[in-house]
């Protein structure tokens, strides 16, 4: 649309519209018919598209229109043109954090918080206790960093909140020096989703500490993308047969390495013949040479 430049009885002044002026006699511009629709089809066209039937009583319906969710299209996901971005666009993108607050003290976070990301820097130990669900967007996320040598201990402000780990075990959280931990809001729920914090919680990172055990250990050569690394303790048989000694867990692949030394009481040799991925056969003989009265305290590794 533009000022009816094209008709002259419109009485444009510079090309704009001008008052009458009795002392000079000059008369004010004219609006054509057409230009005062012109300019009435445009505005209604506005508030026709945001799904409003228009009113002659109401006199806010364009300012309701741009204000409304109806009148503006969300761009395709990876769209990088000039077109304006919606606040769906903007929350979809997710490539950016809203901010960096740091902490030096123990601290109950806020909704200032939600969505960036969070440094503890303390020589002691701190707790961090995570903002309260109520009115949180789902899927909302905050990131904890410990940049000091104190362990952040991650709870919750409510106790109507629950705090889980990634594999679903619920409780406070422990962040040591340089660990990271991302949360994600879930209903009345935040959950440890991301970070080097959820590698504890990982299959992957699982562990028994018992005396006959075992642990896996991360690893992108392996088939499983671990391998296994497995300990324990057996006593002398009475002949040459030895004994049997079966894994704590089976090795799904390959076993590459038995090592075997000295658990007393006397000074022993040992040997070992790898049988299945469940069992080996250990051989052993004192500094007599019987076949009894030794210990043997083992540790196998594989994949």
């Amino acid at each position: 649309m533009d000022y009816p430049k094209s008709v002259p009885s419109a009485g444009l002044m510079n090309g704009r519209f001008v008052d009458e002026d009795p002392l000079t006699g000059t008369p004010g511009s004219l609006i054509p018919a057409s230009w005062g629709n012109g300019v009435t089809q445009e505005l209604l066209s506005v508030i026709q598209a945001a799904g409003t039937t228009p009113s002659e009583d109401i006199h806010n319906q364009l300012l309701t229109a741009l204000r409304g969710s109806e009148l503006f299209l969300t761009a395709p996901q990876f769209n990088n043109d000039k077109t304006v971005a919606t606040t769906e666009f903007v929350v979809r993108s997710g490539m950016q954090y809203a901010g960096f607050n740091v902490y030096s003290n123990s601290a109950s976070l806020t909704l200032s918080d939600v969505g960036g990301i969070v440094s503890f820097a303390s020589n002691a130990p701190v707790t961090a206790k995570l903002p309260v669900t109520t009115g949180i967007l789902h899927g909302a996320t905050l990131k904890i960093v410990n940049a000091g040598t104190g362990v952040v201990t991650v709870s919750t402000v409510s106790a109507a909140d629950a705090l889980n780990a990634s594999n679903g075990a619920q409780g406070a959280i422990s962040i040591g020096l340089g660990e990271t931990a991302e949360f994600i809001k879930i209903n009345s729920q935040w959950r440890l989703i991301g970070g080097t914090v959820a590698l504890k919680y990982s299959a992957m990172s699982s562990s028994s500490l018992q005396p006959n055990g075992w642990k896996r250990i991360p690893d992108t050569t392996s088939p499983t993308g671990y391998v296994i690394e497995q300990w324990g303790v057996a006593s002398s048989g009475t002949d040459a047969n030895g004994v049997l000694v079966t894994y704590p867990m089976s090795f799904p692949n390959a076993v590459r390495n038995i090592v075997v030394t000295d658990g007393g009481p006397t000074c022993a040799s040992f040997g070992v013949s790898t049988g299945s991925l469940s069992q080996f056969r250990l051989y052993g003989r004192d500094y007599n040479g019987a076949y009894s009265n030794w210990t043997g305290i083992w540790r196998a590794f594989g994949y």
